[in-house]
This record gives C-alpha cells, sequence and structure tokens, in this order.
C-alpha cells in the first residue's frame, strides 16, 4: 500500500502511455492521405486517449486533495499552470494556421478551444478545477451509495455518447450536443468514475494487481467490440472510416473505461517488477503536458514537408507501419526534447505549463586546512 502523499509512480506509466495514444490519434487522423478502413479501425482504437485523460485528471486530483486543501490556494495554483499556456498556445496556433487574421476569429477561438484541435482539453480542465470542490462534497455526501454513482456515470456517458452519435433533438440542449467538445458535462461520467476510483484507490489497486489477467481480457474484449463495430458501421451502414471511428460514440466510451484500467494494471506490473527506467518514465510522465502543448506544431511542420514534397498515397500495408512506428515516436521524442529545452528557460511556465527547472549548484567541496584546531 502506498501512503497518501507518497508518488505514485504508476500514475507516471499511465501518463506516458495516454500522451503516446494522444500522438498516434492525431498523426493518424491528420495524415496527409485519404485514411483507409485499417486506419479508421486504430483511430476508433487511439480515442481512447482523450477519454482516459479525464479519467487519470479526476483520480489524480482525488488524491492530491484528500486532504481538504485551501480551496483558494488550490484554484490559484492549478489556473496559473493552465491558464498561462492556454492563452500562449492559442496565440501561437492562431498565427501558425498562417490567416486571415482577425480580432473576431481570434477572440471566438479563445473562447472556444478551438485555435487548435487539443486546446480544447485545457478549457475543460479549467472547468474541472472550477467545480472540483463540489465533486469531492458529491463523493463525500453519497459515501453510502458509490456503486449506484458509479452505474450512472457510466450509464450517463453511454448514453450521451450516443445522443452526440446519432445527433439528437435535445431542443435547447441541441447545441451541446452539436459541438461537445468543450464543455464538462461532456465528459461528467469519466470525471465521477475517476474520483470515484481515486476515493477507493487502495482497493481498486489491490483488487487489480490481483487479477492483472482478467482486467487485460477485458480490456482485449473492450478493443476488440470497438472494431467489430467500426467494421459494422463502414461495411454495414456504409459510413466513411473517419465517420465511424468519432470520438462521441458509446463503444468508445467502453473501450476507454477499459483502456483505463489496462493502463493502470501495466502501472501496477511495472511497480511491481522494479520500475526499469523509471527515471525516463517519470521525466517523460513530467514532460506530458508540455508535448501535448507542442506537438500539433511539430507536427503541422511535418505534414507540411509531406505536402510539399508530393508523395503519391502509399498502400495502407505501407502507410500504417510508418505512421504508427517511425512518425508517432519521431513525433513523441522530437516534442519532448523541445519540451525539456523549453523547461530550462524563463518562458517554461507558459510554454510547457510547468516551473522551470533550475540547474543544481554543486555543493562546495571542504578544503583540507591542514587539521582540526
Amino acid at each position: 500500500m502506498s501512503r497518501r502523499g507518497e508518488h505514485l509512480h504508476y500514475v507516471d506509466l499511465v501518463r506516458v502511455l495516454t500522451v503516446g495514444l494522444v500522438i498516434g490519434l492525431h498523426v493518424l487522423a491528420l495524415a496527409p492521405f485519404a485514411p483507409g478502413v485499417p486506419i479508421g479501425g486504430l483511430i476508433v482504437v487511439f480515442h481512447v486517449s482523450r477519454e482516459v485523460f479525464f479519467l487519470l485528471t479526476a483520480f489524480v486530483l482525488t488524491y492530491s486533495t484528500a486532504r481538504k486543501p485551501r480551496w483558494r490556494e488550490f484554484w490559484r495554483r492549478r489556473y496559473l499552470f493552465v491558464v498561462v499556456p492556454y492563452l500562449l498556445w492559442t496565440v501561437v496556433y492562431f498565427l501558425a494556421d498562417g490567416g486571415p487574421y482577425s480580432a473576431v476569429a481570434f477572440f471566438s477561438e479563445l473562447l472556444t478551444g478551438t485555435a487548435r484541435y487539443h486546446l480544447y482539453f485545457l478549457l475543460v480542465s479549467m472547468q474541472i478545477y472550477l467545480v472540483w470542490p463540489a465533486v469531492r462534497r458529491l463523493i463525500a455526501v453519497t459515501r453510502r451509495y458509490h456503486w449506484a454513482l458509479l452505474a450512472f456515470a457510466v450509464a450517463f456517458q453511454l448514453v450521451f455518447s450516443l445522443a452526440v452519435q446519432q445527433q439528437w433533438n435535445l431542443g435547447g440542449l441541441s447545441g451541446w450536443v452539436h459541438a461537445p467538445d468543450a464543455w464538462l458535462p461532456s465528459y461528467l461520467g469519466y470525471v465521477l468514475v475517476g474520483a470515484l476510483a481515486g476515493t477507493h484507490r487502495e482497493r481498486l489497486v489491490a483488487w487489480t494487481r490481483a487479477h492483472v489477467r482478467v482486467v487485460l481480457g477485458g480490456c482485449a474484449a473492450a478493443l476488440a467490440l470497438g472494431v467489430a463495430v467500426y467494421l459494422g458501421q463502414v461495411y454495414l451502414a456504409g459510413q466513411p472510416p473517419l465517420v465511424a471511428s468519432i470520438v462521441f460514440q458509446p463503444v468508445v466510451a467502453v473501450e476507454s473505461f477499459a483502456v483505463a484500467w489496462a493502463f493502470l494494471a501495466f502501472g501496477l506490473v511495472w511497480t511491481e517488477r522494479g520500475t526499469p527506467w523509471r527515471g525516463v518514465v517519470r521525466a517523460t510522465s513530467d514532460a506530458s503536458f508540455g508535448v501535448y502543448l507542442i506537438h500539433p506544431l511539430l507536427l503541422q511542420g511535418l505534414l507540411l514537408a509531406v505536402a510539399a514534397a508530393g508523395p503519391a498515397q502509399p498502400p495502407d500495408a505501407v502507410l500504417l507501419p510508418v505512421l504508427v512506428l517511425a512518425v508517432v515516436p519521431l513525433v513523441y521524442s522530437v516534442s519532448g526534447l523541445v519540451t525539456a529545452l523549453a523547461r530550462r528557460t524563463p518562458a517554461s511556465l507558459a510554454l510547457t505549463g510547468r516551473a522551470r527547472v533550475r540547474a543544481r549548484v554543486p555543493a562546495p567541496a571542504l578544503v583540507p586546512t591542514g587539521g582540526t584546531r
């Protein structure tokens, strides 16, 4: 059992794996070639990265606020490390799009998180921080009914995902259903499940350690279901691969809960084996927010270079391995390197959402004086 306040090493591995899925998703979805059925099948798997991040956010917040923090200090610190990078990167990506530039367009993108496709996550994070005291209070007052709350959270997420996928007409809420990305209620089920998992962390960890094969088998079954549903939507319903692999659909919610649990199992197995490469994993985890912020800009440059070269579309049997085994690691590693360099500059907070890493000053050597007196 880990002591309260102790660093959770398995969370580092979960974060590293999830960022890898994020980059993989963006590489596949934005490749300058028409996506074939195999690529869409992998996209429907990689789409879980969004939901896993919200589960992880709630899990970590529950653990870190277990001692009833001073909420004003909590908000001050959390917003400092999210709002500042959000403002900077909104400007960067607004300019990177190449215009035409207008104040109306800029403020629209600033308010909606649409300066680039990944910035919605920061807006939702701000909303989570705002209501987090209420979430903690809800978990406390329903402590005798956590199974019921869990069932509600999962059911809500499944139904809402279906509403978005099918574009239900919900009257005054239809605008939310048509554009759900930047709104916290769109991820309410994930936040509640993550908070419940954090509240019962020790029991969850113990059960997962004892049933790793069950967890991984369940994850494999969920992913198989996701791919099967995707193929049905392509071949039976006639949907294009990108439409059939959208993020808001019930099967992606099922995949997300399963993958998050499997990542936890991987993290626990890793810690039981002595956390090999712990320094690398810890550093990558610490850089993950910066990698998340920076990688779309690097990917944009790479895509422009590929487009300028004008290659013919290769077959999926060639394209898919190149994207997953070469481009994804390249973007991940270069983003990590850029983040590491940025962390050592005065602009670290704005660029990476983390405090500046200062060089360690070696302790002065003791100079012998010829004896003691």
